[in-house]
């Protein structure tokens, strides 16, 4: 009796060091690359969202610039007679409603336009038209606004008949 007894358990014991079918399975390596990208996902999100925030900052710094160079050429050759028609145009002359009027998280207020005669409005002297607007980088993460802005300087060619408004930096 004690033979057969010793037969049966020799048949169901596995050596030592040889893992039950259960813990195989635990211990393979199916779904390693699910929990992999689980893990990175989130951070690849994240970075997708702050590389398109500062293309947006970009763009908007390209469309500050063009148009004060657009402002300081009309200032130039004295088209207006007042410098808030400068900034009317100006103004329109931007290219979204964001940078425009504001009144959103990135752009909680419109662009500033400052129309500045540093040295006088004689020909000759020089015309600066700043446009400077406040934004604020990836608007669900209090990271702080800041000042994206465009100048462009260019000499008057006719004597100006407006004056100034603002204050350019």
């Amino acid at each position: 009796m004690g033979s057969g007894g010793d037969n049966l358990s020799a048949a169901t014991h596995r050596p030592s060091g040889t893992p039950s079918p259960f813990l195989s399975k635990l211990r393979g390596e199916s779904g390693q690359g699910v929990v992999e990208f689980a893990m990175v996902a989130p951070l690849l999100c994240v970075l997708v969202l702050v590389f398109v925030d500062f293309a947006k900052a970009m763009n908007y710094w390209l469309d500050l610039n063009h148009v004060a160079a657009e402002g300081a050429r009309k200032a130039a050759v004295n088209t207006y007679p007042t410098a808030g028609e400068y900034q009317t145009y100006i103004r329109d002359r931007l290219e979204t409603t964001e940078l425009r009027s504001g009144g959103t998280d990135s752009v909680p207020s419109g662009a500033d336009i400052a129309i500045c005669l540093p040295e006088g409005s004689d020909v000759g002297d020089p015309v600066t038209v700043q446009v400077k607007v406040g934004y604020d980088w990836i608007p669900f993460v209090s990271s702080g606004a800041f000042d994206i802005k465009g100048t462009a300087t260019m000499r008057l060619e006719q004597p100006a008949d407006y004056s100034g408004v603002g204050t350019c930096s």
